[in-house]
């Protein structure tokens, strides 16, 4: 649900301190996904999860966006954060993206 998890826009994501650990997780999605998240929460489904990456992660994230995203006003991508502790026992370990962005990617499967 929506007021559980507590997304929210992350407004400068340049501004962010690129290194270290926080009690966040990030994803980057484009702004229209972005309003339908927000209004309707997370989806748990284990066929199509949903990726999430460390702080460290955002702009290898938002870098790759760009070179594979055709980006209009309603198709710019923005960064949403989540509590960490709020979706810990539904992560999974996501191999691929870990080690092309360099630091800890997750998949949230719901399980």
């Amino acid at each position: 649900m929506p007021d559980e998890i507590r997304l929210s826009l992350v407004p400068a994501p340049e501004k962010l301190p690129p290194a270290g650990e926080d009690c966040f997780l990030y994803m980057v999605v484009s702004q229209n996904h972005a309003q339908h998240l927000m209004a309707t929460g997370l989806p748990l489904n284990r066929r199509a999860p949903l990726m999430l990456t460390e702080r460290a992660g955002i702009a290898a994230w938002l870098a790759k966006t760009a070179e594979t995203t055709a980006c209009d006003a309603h198709n710019m991508p923005v960064v949403l954060k989540l509590k960490r502790s709020l979706v810990a026992q539904a992560l999974e370990l996501e191999p691929d993206h870990t080690a092309e962005f360099a630091t800890p990617c997750y998949l949230l499967s719901g399980n």
